[in-house]
C-alpha cells in the first residue's frame, strides 16, 4: 500500500477532490490545481491521478450540487415517477434554483455535463416521464423542457451572478430614490407611474433583499409556464 502523504490520515479520493472544490467555490474562489492541491495536503500530481484536467474536476463539484437537487427534491416529493408531474416540476425547479444560489460561486458552471452517466440518465428519465404525464410528449415534450429548463436555469443564474458580483465588486446598486433624482433630471418621471417604477426597482436586488418573496415570484411564474401544458 502506498505511504500517505504528509498531514494527511487517508488516502486522497475523486470524491474528497470534488468535495474540496466546491467548498473552495463557496468561499467566493474558482481554485485551481495547485491551491486544491495545497488544501488537500497533497501534490498535483495526486490530483491528476485521479482527473486528468480541471475541467473535469470542476465538473465533479457541480455534479455535487445536482445530487444535492435531486436528494431535496426526492425527500421532499418520495417517489418523482409517481408524485403529482406538475408538482415535481416546480419542486425540482425550486430545489435546484436555492442550490445554485446557495453555491453561487460554481453556478456559472451549472451546465457543466455530469461526469456520471448514470446522473444524467436518471435526471432525463425523470423529466420525460413527468412531462409525458402532464400529456405533453416527443418533439412538443422537447420544446417544453426547454423553456422549463431556460427559465429555471437562467433566473438562477442571474440571481447566483448578482450575489456574486456585490462579494467580488463590494459595489451596491442605486436605490430607489435616488434612481427616481436621475429620472427627474432625465425628464423621464413622466413616462411611466412612480408605483411601477418603484415596484420594479425593488425587483434587481430581491434574491439577496428578500429571498422568500423571490422564491414565491420564482414559484408563481413557473407555475404558470407549466399550467399551459396541464390545462392542454
Amino acid at each position: 500500500m502506498t505511504r500517505l502523504a504528509a498531514g494527511r490520515s487517508t488516502h486522497l479520493e475523486p470524491e474528497e477532490i470534488a468535495t474540496e472544490t466546491l467548498r473552495l467555490f463557496d468561499e467566493g474562489g474558482d481554485p485551481s490545481i495547485r491551491q486544491l492541491a495545497v488544501a488537500l495536503n497533497v501534490t498535483p500530481s495526486a490530483i491528476y491521478h485521479h482527473y486528468s484536467s480541471r475541467a473535469e474536476i470542476v465538473q465533479a463539484a457541480v455534479e455535487l450540487v445536482w445530487r444535492e437537487v435531486l436528494t431535496e427534491a426526492t425527500a421532499q416529493l418520495g417517489n418523482p415517477f409517481e408524485a403529482d408531474p406538475t408538482e415535481v416540476l416546480v419542486t425540482l425547479g425550486m430545489v435546484a434554483r436555492q442550490a445554485f444560489i446557495r453555491h453561487h460561486s460554481i453556478t456559472p458552471y451549472m451546465a457543466a455535463i455530469p461526469r456520471s452517466d448514470e446522473l444524467s440518465a436518471a435526471g432525463m428519465s425523470i423529466f420525460a416521464n413527468v412531462f409525458e404525464r402532464l400529456g405533453v410528449s416527443g418533439p412538443e415534450a422537447g420544446e417544453a423542457f426547454h423553456y422549463y429548463a431556460s427559465y429555471c436555469l437562467g433566473t438562477s443564474l442571474y440571481a447566483a451572478s448578482r450575489l456574486t458580483a456585490n462579494e467580488s465588486l463590494g459595489t451596491g446598486r442605486p436605490g430607489h430614490e435616488e434612481l427616481e433624482e436621475h429620472r427627474v433630471k432625465a425628464g423621464l418621471d413622466s413616462t411611466s407611474s412612480p408605483e411601477t417604477r418603484a415596484a420594479l426597482d425593488a425587483i434587481l436586488d430581491l434574491s439577496e433583499i428578500d429571498p422568500e418573496r423571490d422564491d414565491a415570484l420564482f414559484e408563481a411564474g413557473l407555475r404558470q409556464i407549466l399550467g399551459v401544458y396541464a390545462k392542454a
